[in-house]
C-alpha cells in the first residue's frame, strides 16, 4: 500500500508534530522501509517459509531498534539527529497505518515466534488481495488524494519549489 503509507505518514507527521523543519524525505523512507524489507523476503524470496510479506520489519521490535540506532549514531541536539529521527517516526507511522496488525506480529517475539499468514503469502496473491479489497482501495485513494492535495497546496508543480523540497526535504505548514 504505497500511497496509503506515504500520504498517511505525511499527514500524521504534519498534524502531530507541526514541525516545518522535519525532513520529510527521511520520514517517507521510514514509512516504506518495513515493506521494502519484508515484502521481498516474505512474499518473493522465502514465500514457502514465511507465507507472508509482514515479518520482522512489521514489529515493534524493529521500530525500537531503528530508534535506538538513530539515537546511538547521532549526537543529541544536532541537525543530523533531528533529520534522522524522522526515520523511526516513519516506521512507527507505518505500523499504525497497517492496523489492525495481528498482535502476534506486532509484539513478535514476545507473543510467539511464528508470523501470522497474510493474504496467502505469495506476491501474486498479495497483489490480487490489494487490488480487490475495497478497504485497501479506499486507503490508497485517501493517501493518493492527500499527496495530490499537498502537491497542489505547496505548489510543487513549480520547478524551483520542487528543487527546494528535493534539496531540503522540508515543507512549510
Amino acid at each position: 500500500m504505497l500511497f496509503w503509507h506515504l500520504g498517511g505518514s505525511l499527514f500524521l507527521a504534519r498534524w502531530v508534530f507541526k514541525d516545518p523543519a522535519m525532513d520529510l524525505r527521511v520520514l517517507l523512507f521510514g514509512a516504506m522501509v518495513s515493506d521494502l524489507i519484508d515484502k521481498p523476503i516474505g512474499s518473493i524470496l522465502f514465500t514457502d517459509y514465511f507465507m507472508t510479506g509482514r515479518i520482522y520489519a512489521h514489529t515493534l521490535v524493529f521500530g525500537v531498534v531503528v530508534l535506538i540506532a538513530v539515537m546511538a549514531f547521532t549526537r543529541r541536539g544536532t541537525s543530523t539527529r533531528k533529520r534522522w529521527m524522522a526515520l523511526p517516526i516513519g516506521v512507527f507511522f507505518h505500523l499504525l497505518l497497517d492496523m489492525p496488525l495481528e498482535a502476534e506480529l506486532l509484539w513478535w517475539p514476545f507473543l510467539g515466534t511464528d508470523f501470522p499468514a497474510f493474504a496467502e503469502g505469495a506476491f501474486v496473491d498479495l497483489l490480487g488481495y490489494l487490488l480487490t479489497s475495497p478497504w485497501v482501495v479506499a486507503q490508497e485513494v485517501l493517501g493518493f488524494g492527500y499527496l495530490v492535495f499537498l502537491y497542489r497546496k505547496m505548489r510543487l508543480g513549480e520547478p524551483e519549489r520542487r528543487k527546494e523540497w528535493a534539496a531540503t526535504g522540508t515543507l512549510p505548514l
